[in-house]
């Protein structure tokens, strides 16, 4: 809540969500940034990092699941969420759907199991969510509203990468449903939506948010809030751990240090709100939507597809082959 000129103004949940993670946000896409020109190339990690992912979007659309469907939900608990229910974002089918084009879902599982830092997202979401569901509030701002965002640009890139170098490599035309098929696809179509019935799907997520937001409490909404920071957190421990997976932790330290030096931006802190009014003259729609742009977990998912593609024509080739085109 600002004043300005005598008025008081109160931030929606989603824009004070962004608001409040914009220190997290930008720090952690600077890792992320650093990480673009490494090029890491092999199929492994473009399926290591969707496998991390997968565990984040999974365990919180299931934990939602759960508490819609609960006949023991209290009736509050369950109006708040009901207006964030909707099925046709969720993202677990086709996270399946990728992730079953390298490997089967036995292997997936085994992966799944078989990390500390998606072991460690799995417990703190089913923690967090058993005990304060409204925070799954929090959880389907950030994560969809960052597929929503940069969607349709980054699944158009990652066709034309995979799909070129097949041309390439095969010399010949490629057939247009492979260009609808290739690896990582999946993650940003929304059952065949156009782009415009995709922005009304947006929009009907985004009055969800504001209408539950209104059945908060002020202790509730601090805690979707505080939530909306672990979710960066959680992001930044998966991160972390595939760069050890992955063999690139010494060569992102480096990077990373030097993107961050040359960059320096300057980001509002969270104790800067009683005096924001010079933020509030900022804080309209195109800078709230930049902001969830540039969300870390589409920008990790970014960097590895399109190198993985642009770098690896065997690995296209193996993806849209797995499809059966």
């Amino acid at each position: 809540m600002f004043s300005s000129s005598g008025n008081t103004k109160k931030l929606s949940l989603g824009d004070e969500i962004n608001y409040i993670t914009a220190s997290l946000h930008h720090e952690l896409n600077m890792i992320i940034m650093s990480r673009l020109p490494l090029g890491l190339k092999n199929p492994k990690a473009f399926h290591e990092g969707l496998t991390s992912f997968s565990v984040l979007y999974s365990s919180f659309e299931s934990a939602l699941d759960s508490h819609i469907r609960n006949p023991s939900t209290p009736s509050r608990t369950r109006a708040i969420l009901e207006h964030v229910y909707i099925p046709a974002v969720h993202r677990a089918p086709t996270f399946e759907a990728d992730l079953n084009k390298y490997s089967p879902s036995s292997e997936k599982d085994e992966l799944i199991k078989g990390t500390p830092a998606r072991a460690y997202v799995l417990n703190h979401i089913r923690h967090a969510t058993t005990e304060t569901p409204h925070v799954l509030l929090a959880y389907c701002h950030c994560l969809y509203m960052a597929l929503f965002a940069g969607g349709q640009h980054i699944k158009a890139a990652i066709a034309r990468s995979a799909v070129r170098k097949l041309d390439l490599a095969q010399h010949q035309t490629v057939p247009e449903e492979a260009k609808k098929s290739a690896p990582g696809i999946a993650l940003f179509t929304f059952d065949g939506r156009s782009t415009k019935e995709e922005q009304e799907l947006r929009q009907k997520l985004r009055d969800g948010i504001r209408q539950a937001e209104e059945l908060l409490t002020p202790k509730e909404r601090a805690e979707v809030l505080a939530e909306s920071c672990e979710v960066f957190k959680l992001t930044r421990r998966l991160v972390d751990e595939l760069d050890g997976i992955c063999g690139t932790a010494p060569t992102v330290l480096v990077a990373t240090k030097q993107y961050t030096e040359s960059e320096s931006p300057t980001v509002p802190s969270v104790e800067s709100q009683t005096s924001g009014r010079s933020w509030i003259k900022r804080l309209d729609r195109k800078r709230v939507e930049t902001m969830v742009k540039g969300f870390v977990c589409v920008s990790f998912l970014v960097g590895y597809l399109m190198y993985l593609n642009i770098s690896s024509p065997s690995a296209a080739t193996e993806g849209l082959e797995g499809n059966g085109n």
